[in-house]
């Protein structure tokens, strides 16, 4: 659980919903160089366990200047 609160306004609770019992955490990504200042990535995350499934996967462009 957690408190949170928008610039100038009263807070409020955020509960969120627990891991699995003997769940499996997996997360995987790449970052690759595309000349001096260009990177490009992507990535997974997922949490694997028994009637529950969680997916998230993630790209990214970045410019070095």
């Amino acid at each position: 659980a957690a408190r949170m609160a928008f610039a100038g306004g009263t807070s409020f609770g955020v509960q969120g919903v627990p891991i699995a019992r003997n769940a499996v955490v997996v997360e995987a990504g790449f970052d690759l160089k595309v000349g001096s200042s260009f990177t490009v990535g992507a990535g997974y995350a997922g949490v694997l366990a028994s009637g529950a499934r969680d997916h998230a996967f993630k790209g990214n462009l970045t410019y070095k200047f």
